[in-house]
């Protein structure tokens, strides 16, 4: 290794990381967890939830976190993912490259796939992102030293892609439901059905069978995941279908569209604070608004059927343009809420925020500690099942408090997390402990 990698495996001292990116990082790691926990702690295809739906405190609560929090959070964690690698690789830039980070770059994507194995095989949450980033890191050392017009163009064109899947497969769902609602029909009319018309009814009463679960199948899917056996093959089977199966490249597609994104807000200079408080403030109103309103709008649509399959209900249209529409609503809130954070935390709204930049310092291994604490909980004391949805975003500020807390105690003793620590020894290929500083990266001043 040369003199300037070995500094690079080097934490960057306190004084000169941008904390406002600490200050998103941190915010992300625990927006997502309000999401993943519905899968972690509930049992059937209802997340915990009864039908039909009524307006108590579950469903108001299931309400605002997937209008708020379902997808946008991801995107800001995935959005950060792209602005870590232009970080990581600014020395491949100039008029004397380094190509050193690029293997280093490229041996941590390689660690990021192990450590998502480790995620569903011992830590147990097969819905684990870290494999998906470790595969689209590395499609992203093609763009390293693309500009932002090009980054921006390259991103939505990604995302009217998938939009466009999304929407054609979609189109083959509702088109199969509307077909059962025909087989339905002749069925009462004592007419004869094709196979295909039975194939279609069989589908749509099987999705329909799943808001309505059995006692019994839901007790024998907390067995499942209460015992050491069922659980591995409960996390495996769900990992594989994840991450290997043919809707695996979907995931993989959208976290590339959200990491050039970050690669080009940063380059901009808007992750690092840097641009003006009017630019912000477009960027909360325009992004909120739009994105509020569009994922309002799809709310809405839902609640009509009281959030069933309801073949006597289904609108073609409103399903296509729903499903269109879910990715750039995802990225306008996820845009909103970057210019709200940075609003505030240029206002000095945040104070120090110790605990939430040390989250943001550790995210790493906050996003492990919630697997290992959600798998203790739910399966080691056996209460997977046994919380209503208000109950579960409670458990999610337990959470943040017992990470924050271990974060903040952790980086008084050590200037790196252990999972960040493994994740540098894997990519530098050293196990050293050089604590000697990196360059400062001055806030305002990305690489161009």
């Amino acid at each position: 290794m040369t003199t300037e990698a070995t500094e690079s495996f080097a934490p960057i001292r306190e004084g000169a990381r941008i904390q406002l990116l600490d200050v998103l990082r941190g915010l992300a790691v625990c927006g997502i967890l309000p999401v993943n926990i519905i899968v972690m702690g509930t049992v059937g295809d209802t997340q915990g939830l009864t039908y039909p739906a009524r307006w108590n405190a579950d469903w108001i609560t299931w309400s605002l976190q997937h209008v708020l929090l379902e997808g946008p959070m991801r995107g800001l964690f995935t959005i950060l993912f792209g602005a870590g690698m232009l970080i990581m690789l600014r020395r491949t830039e100039g008029e004397r490259p380094d190509i050193v980070p690029i293997d280093v770059w490229a041996r941590r994507c390689l660690a990021l796939l192990l450590l998502g194995i480790v995620q569903f095989a011992v830590f147990l949450w097969p819905g684990e992102i870290l494999w998906t980033y470790g595969v689209a890191g590395l499609a992203l050392l093609a763009f390293r030293t693309a500009r932002p017009r090009t980054l921006w163009l390259w991103a939505l064109l990604i995302m009217l892609g998938l939009s466009a899947f999304r929407t054609y497969d979609t189109g083959e769902r509702v088109t199969t439901y509307q077909r059962a609602h025909s087989a339905e029909v002749a069925q009462a009319a004592g007419r004869w059905i094709s196979s295909e018309e039975k194939q279609a009814l069989d589908a749509a009463r099987a999705a329909q069978a799943a808001v309505y679960p059995s006692d019994d199948s839901l007790a024998e899917e907390v067995r499942q995941r209460t015992s050491i056996g069922g659980l591995l093959r409960w996390s495996a089977s769900g990992w594989a279908a994840r991450h290997l199966g043919n809707y695996s490249w979907w995931g993989v597609a959208e976290s590339l569209g959200f990491m050039l994104v970050g690669m080009a807000l940063y380059r901009s200079g808007i992750l690092t604070g840097a641009g003006s408080m009017s630019r912000y403030r477009s960027m909360l109103l325009w992004g909120c608004g739009i994105g509020l309103l569009l994922r309002s709008a799809d709310l809405a649509w839902q609640a009509r059927t009281g959030f069933e399959l309801d073949l006597h209900r289904l609108s073609l249209t409103a399903s296509l343009l729903r499903s269109f529409l879910y990715e750039p609503a995802r990225l306008a809130l996820t845009l909103g809420y970057i210019g709200l954070i940075v609003l505030l935390f240029r206002s000095g709204a945040f104070g120090a925020a110790h605990a939430v930049r040390a989250l943001g310092r550790m995210a790493l291994t906050t996003y492990c500690l919630q697997s290992i604490l959600t798998s203790i909980l739910f399966y080691g004391f056996g209460y997977v099942g046994a919380f209503d949805f208000v109950s579960l975003m409670i458990v999610s500020v337990g959470i943040w408090t017992a990470t924050a807390l271990f974060c903040v105690w952790w980086l008084k003793h050590s200037p790196i997390g252990p999972a960040e620590r493994l994740l540098r020894a894997l990519a530098y290929n050293s196990l050293r402990s050089d604590h000697r500083p990196q360059a400062e990266i001055v806030a305002g001043s990305p690489p161009l």
